[in-house]
């Protein structure tokens, strides 16, 4: 029964993760430069004359799509993908929680800096509120999400091992963190 139960709910992480980054990146490459990292690595499987069909098919929709989905929603997409791999069946997930809340501080620390010291065409980039607001709401969700889920599977189990599971869960928190930040920084590379 347990097997099952942790089957299914790294199936559903699965598919969370995959869906709201799958997302995020469609969106880039439909309606992004493509200058954009993403795009140049869909060149090089030689997979673009398809998505210059799609590409051209959903242009005629782009004015009915408003900038901040094309431009801030994949941000926010991001961030909820990386929660839900940092924070979704986890142990400790207040420890969890707590190094997941220091990403977001980093990343609008970033969105600051970028209004201080960046503006367009600078290797820093450029503030948008609109990217503050989708990170944060896609940090409010993805807690909230895998909060109730901890409360309901994991908050009052015995556990067992505990400094061996709080060791595993730490090394998988950060390489997530690491995966994360490499593919948030990928559709700036190469621009």
């Amino acid at each position: 029964m347990k097997k099952v139960f942790l089957e299914k709910s790294l199936l559903y992480k699965i598919l969370l993760v995959l869906s709201s980054l799958g997302l995020g990146i469609l969106i880039y490459l439909l309606f992004r430069s493509r200058k954009l990292f993403y795009y140049q690595f869909i060149e090089m499987l030689n997979l673009d004359s398809y998505i210059i069909e799609v590409r051209k098919a959903v242009w005629v929709y782009r004015k009915y799509i408003p900038n901040w989905v094309i431009y801030s929603l994949p941000d926010g997409l991001w961030i909820f993908s990386m929660g839900i791999s940092i924070l979704h069946n986890r142990y400790y997930y207040k420890k969890a929680q707590n190094i997941f809340t220091i990403v977001l501080f980093s990343i609008v620390g970033v969105e600051i800096i970028q209004g201080i010291y960046g503006g367009h065409g600078t290797l820093i980039g450029t503030f948008d509120l609109a990217d503050v607001i989708c990170y944060i709401i896609g940090y409010i969700l993805c807690s909230l999400l895998c909060y109730f889920n901890w409360k309901k599977n994991y908050k009052n189990k015995e556990i067992r091992k505990k400094e061996e599971i709080l060791k595993r869960e730490q090394k998988k928190i950060l390489i997530v963190v690491i995966v994360f930040t490499i593919l948030g920084l990928l559709p700036a590379l190469f621009s």
